[in-house]
Parts: structure tokens; C-alpha cells; sequence
């Protein structure tokens, strides 16, 4: 349960982290637009007094076009960061769920106690999914879990092991439990 709750931990620090990198990149961008806007007005005032009312519409329409390229220059500016900092937060946990997955130990109590949850869940006969790199460790665990199940729930039920694998490319690890 502690691994799970390090794990937790670090997500919410992370995503923490990214929260107030985009509160400060908001907060930039906020600036930098209050003093550019401010300039924009002083400078369609003066343009506005002599060229008269025409050119007063003229000028509202150039500053709200200014305003929205502005701001969508700036949006597409935080947008870029929020993009740069998620994937550095994915490569971050993926870089620390391979480290753990690699602790066979830790990994091996995760796995039981994540089928455990699958199989009250499903609470019938369950095929297991698997990555390769798995498959020995959860075919070892099958005698227990069926055991497991049966003095949880009361009734014996049938746990096999799928021979389709979970895409290495898409799980570095972890079990699928399907009825």
C-alpha cells in the first residue's frame, strides 16, 4: 500500500509542479498583455483624435484584432509549455513505473493485490492478461489467487492466464482481468 501511496505522492507532486509552472506562465502572459495593451490603446487614442470618427471604428476593430492575435499568440505560447512539461511528467512516471516494475519483489505484491481488487470486481471465472515479461510471474500466483477467491468469496471459480499479451508499447507492466 505504501508504493502505491509514493506513487500517488509523486504524481500529486508533479502534477502540482505543473500547475504552478502554468499559473506562472498564465500570470507572464497576463503582464505582458496588460502592457501591451496598454500601449496599443495610448497609440490608437493619439490615431483616433485626427483621423476622426471613421477611423475611430477603424481603430476599434484593429485593437480587437491586435487583442485576439495577442492572446492567441500567448495561449499557443502556454499551450506549447503545458505540451513540453505533460511530457516530461510521462516520461518522468513512465521512467519510475519501469524502475518499479523492475523490483520484482514490490512489483509481484502489486500485481497480487491489484488482481485481488480485479477479481472481487469481475467476481466470476477471470481470464488474465498479461505483458510477456509477466507471464511466469502471474502463472506462478494462479494456484494462489484461485485459493484466495474461493476462501474470500466462498465459491471456487477459474482463473487462466490469456495467451494474448498486453502491447508492450502500451503497458509496461500491470494485469488486465476480464470475465
Amino acid at each position: 500500500m505504501t508504493e502505491e501511496r509514493q506513487v500517488k505522492i509523486m504524481i500529486d507532486f508533479i502534477e502540482r509542479e505543473a500547475q504552478e509552472k502554468a499559473d506562472e506562465l498564465n500570470s507572464a502572459a497576463q503582464e505582458e498583455y496588460d502592457v501591451e495593451k496598454m500601449r496599443l490603446v495610448e497609440a490608437e487614442k493619439v490615431k483616433a483624435g485626427a483621423t476622426g470618427e471613421k477611423k475611430i471604428k477603424q481603430v476599434d476593430v484593429d485593437r480587437r484584432v491586435a487583442r485576439a492575435n495577442f492572446s492567441k499568440i500567448q495561449r499557443l505560447r502556454i499551450m506549447e509549455e503545458q505540451s513540453k512539461i505533460v511530457e516530461q511528467l510521462k516520461e518522468n512516471v513512465k521512467k519510475k513505473l519501469l524502475t518499479f516494475v523492475k523490483d520484482t519483489k514490490r512489483y509481484s505484491e502489486l500485481l497480487v493485490k491489484l488482481i485481488h481488487e480485479a477479481l472481487l470486481a469481475v467476481r466470476a471465472n477471470a481470464v488474465i492478461h498479461v505483458c510477456k515479461d509477466d507471464e511466469s510471474l502471474v502463472k506462478n500466483m494462479l494456484s494462489d489467487l484461485n485459493k484466495w477467491y474461493e476462501d474470500m468469496l466462498g465459491t471456487p471459480t477459474s482463473i487462466t492466464l490469456s495467451k494474448d499479451y498486453l502491447s508492450g508499447e502500451e503497458a509496461w507492466g500491470g494485469v488486465l482481468v476480464k470475465s
